[in-house]
């Protein structure tokens, strides 16, 4: 993300414009703000897109020196911002809610309004940290547990993937699916759903507490074992975008998939004749 950043930006806002003429394309704008920059928007209801320096405004950003503020200046509506690198990970700007923290380095902002949903990506510089001489080490933490070099850890990636690649409302993958998603892998090639529901109790008995994390969520109660270890894992930044590296190609997987079913045609075919 660094290339992004001209060298006195502090902030890239980026969204998208639909063309007004009859199947015109859609385009993407962008501003960039500096430390002391404010920016009003509003989202008009004819279009439902975001519009900078609005008048009337409905909210606005204020660039300082360490945090990026974000206020909402409507009565009776929410602004969701979602963590693009977070998976599930979302904070909300209430109704008449001034100077917010934005809180995530790349963030999504979704504003609805009687149009549709105005969506607005935001990327912030690079947070400070503690250099790694200085930092504390834990004893034992969840993911010192977790080996990443093992097939638990894949399946364990593929029910995260859905929701790593963007989408905070995507849905768990079923156990057949993690089986289909995990084929390409030499280790998986005799996989099934009975395997892949071993590692899934291993993950959520023998190495990630979600039933003890589940207490503090919901009065205990867990949708599922696959949903608990998609939201902890998620929430701790135990599976990350990097981690998908891991899992097969999606395109290579697919074209695997049309010669597997092109070869099962032609035996078909030859039994018959």
């Amino acid at each position: 993300m660094d290339n992004l950043f001209e060298r006195d930006a502090e902030v890239i806002l980026t969204w998208r414009v639909q063309a007004r003429h009859t199947g015109g394309s859609t385009t993407q704008e962008r501003i960039n703000l500096k430390v002391g920059d404010r920016l009003d928007f509003g989202i008009p209801n004819a279009t439902g897109e975001f519009q900078p320096n609005a008048a009337p405004s409905i909210g606005t950003f204020e660039v300082s020196d360490q945090h990026l503020f974000f206020s909402n200046f409507t009565t009776g509506t929410t602004f969701v911002i979602e963590n693009l690198e977070g998976g599930t990970e979302l904070v909300k700007a209430r109704p008449r809610q001034l100077g917010m923290v934005i809180p995530f380095e790349m963030s999504r902002i979704l504003i609805p309004s009687s149009a549709s949903i105005g969506e607005l990506t935001v990327f912030t510089s690079p947070p400070r940290l503690l250099g790694p001489e200085m930092a504390a080490t834990p004893t034992e933490s969840a993911m010192s547990k977790l080996d990443t070099t093992t097939k638990y850890f894949a399946v364990l990636v593929a029910l995260c993937e859905p929701r790593l690649r963007g989408s905070s409302m995507a849905a768990v993958p079923s156990v057949q699916e993690v089986v289909e998603r995990l084929r390409g892998i030499e280790q998986f090639r005799d996989a099934n759903r009975s395997s892949v529901n071993y590692h899934i109790d291993y993950l959520a008995d023998q190495k990630l507490p979600v039933s003890q994390w589940a207490k503090y969520l919901n009065e205990g109660r867990m949708h599922s074992k696959r949903e608990a270890l998609v939201a902890f894992s998620l929430r701790f930044d135990l599976v990350r975008e990097e981690h998908l590296s891991l899992l097969p190609d999606v395109k290579l997987l697919r074209a695997q998939r049309c010669l597997e079913a092109r070869q099962a045609t032609k035996v078909a075919t030859g039994a018959i004749s």
